[in-house]
């Protein structure tokens, strides 16, 4: 999956459905904290991967004027695979951690 954060965003504190990912870095740098590991900043050809059940704290643009662009492969179980993105898309493999859910809807509903 090609993902692309504009400059200064970041993600909400998530998990990724027990599917382990793999990431490589394509262009820009990626503040990263997974559980309580210390933060790295991972640039383009940089690579890291999420273990399965890994809590992705902090997944931030490092660039107020650039964008980042990774690749994010999700290794999961086939039936588990297609029984998510059938119920719910391609989002259903970010579980959003539930004290984020409610701003991030708020967030959401203020675009659409």
């Amino acid at each position: 999956m090609k993902v692309t954060f504009p400059p200064g965003s970041s993600t909400p504190p998530h998990t990724h459905a027990g599917a382990l990912v793999a990431v490589n870095v394509l262009s820009g740098s990626v503040l990263n904290k997974m559980n309580d590991d210390p933060m790295t900043i991972e640039s383009a050809g940089n690579s890291f991967y999420e273990a399965p059940g890994c809590r992705h704290r902090i997944s931030d643009n490092a660039s107020e004027t650039e964008e980042v662009t990774i690749i994010a492969t999700f290794i999961l179980i086939k039936d588990i695979m297609d029984n998510i993105v059938n119920k719910e898309g391609a989002a259903g493999l970010v579980v959003i951690d539930e004290e984020h859910r409610e701003a991030v809807k708020e967030q959401m509903e203020k675009l659409y």
